[in-house]
C-alpha cells in the first residue's frame, strides 16, 4: 500500500489529521485527543512501564501523558481545543478521571474518514465527519450571525496577530467592557478569548511556513518571538513539533476554515 498523503483540516478549535501511522514518545498535549486506526489498529500505552493497550481508537484527555506505536499503517487524529464548547459537549465522559480510554467508531464514520484520508474533500466535509464521529449534532444549514462587535474584535485579531494582544486594548476599541466581550466572544465563537487567538496565531504561522516561510519569520508573523518558541507551543498543543508537518510537505493537503 503506498504511503497515504497527510491532509490536515483547520478549524478554529480543531485539527483533524490524517495520514501515515507514526511512532510517538511518551508526550502530553493540551487539546484533547480521539485517534482510529484506518488500516490496522492502534497501540498506546499510557505508562512507558506499563503494557500497550490495543484498540481500533482511544480517547486521550487534555495533559495526559500517552505514547503510540505505529502498528496501523494510516490514522485519523482529531485534536479539540480543551476549552472549546465542542469539547464539553463530547459523548464520551471526558468529566471522570478516566484518563486515556478505548473507544469506538460507526462503521460509517470509519468508512467515512477513510474516504477522506483517501480522496479529501471539502472542509464541510470534514466537519460532518468529525461531528458523526463525536456523536454531536449536524451544523445548522445557516450558522446564527455573530454580533457586529464580535465580527470587529475577529477582524482586529486577525489584522494583529504579529502584535501583542491585550484584552483591555481589544474591549476598548470596541467600546464595551473587558467582562461582556469576554462572555460574548466565548458565548459566541465556542471558545475563549485567549485559546482561540493561540489557535488563530498556529494556523498563521503553518500557513506561511508551508508557502515556504523560514520558520522564525513565521513565528514572528503569527505573534511568537522565534522558532523556539513556535515549536514549543505547537508541541504543547499537539504533542509534535512543526517540523513533523515539513518532513511531508512534499505529501501534504490542508484546508483552514475561513475567519
Amino acid at each position: 500500500m503506498p504511503t497515504p498523503l497527510l491532509r490536515l483540516y483547520f478549524w478554529r478549535h480543531r485539527l483533524l489529521m490524517l495520514g501515515p501511522g507514526f511512532d510517538a514518545g511518551l508526550h502530553r498535549h493540551h487539546a484533547a485527543q480521539v485517534c482510529f486506526g484506518l488500516h490496522g489498529v492502534l497501540r498506546l500505552r499510557a505508562d512507558p512501564d506499563g503494557q500497550w493497550a490495543q484498540s481500533e481508537g482511544f480517547y486521550v484527555p487534555p495533559d495526559a501523558p500517552h505514547e503510540f506505536a505505529a502498528s496501523a499503517t494510516s490514522t485519523a487524529i482529531l485534536y479539540i481545543e480543551a476549552e472549546s464548547a465542542e469539547f464539553a459537549t463530547l459523548r464520551w465522559s471526558i468529566k471522570e478521571p478516566v484518563g486515556v480510554a478505548r473507544v469506538s467508531a460507526t462503521a460509517r464514520s470509519l468508512a467515512d474518514l477513510r474516504r477522506l484520508a483517501d480522496k479529501g474533500g471539502t472542509l464541510d466535509e470534514a466537519n460532518a465527519v468529525c461531528l458523526s464521529l463525536l456523536g454531536l449534532p449536524a451544523p445548522a444549514a445557516q450558522r446564527p450571525a455573530f454580533d457586529p462587535r464580535i465580527v470587529q474584535c475577529l477582524s482586529a485579531i486577525g489584522a494583529r496577530l504579529d502584535q501583542p494582544l491585550r484584552l483591555a486594548a481589544l474591549a476598548s476599541g470596541l467600546s464595551v467592557s473587558e467582562s461582556w466581550l469576554t462572555h460574548r466572544f466565548t458565548k459566541e465563537v465556542g471558545l475563549p478569548i485567549r485559546r482561540y487567538v493561540l489557535w488563530q496565531r498556529l494556523r498563521r504561522a503553518v500557513e506561511l511556513a508551508l508557502k515556504g516561510a523560514m520558520l522564525t519569520d513565521a513565528a514572528h508573523a503569527a505573534g511568537m518571538s522565534d522558532s523556539a518558541h513556535l515549536s514549543r507551543t505547537f508541541r504543547e498543543m499537539f504533542g509534535v513539533a512543526p517540523s513533523f508537518l515539513f518532513e511531508h510537505r512534499d505529501q501534504l493537503a490542508v484546508k483552514f476554515e475561513e475567519t
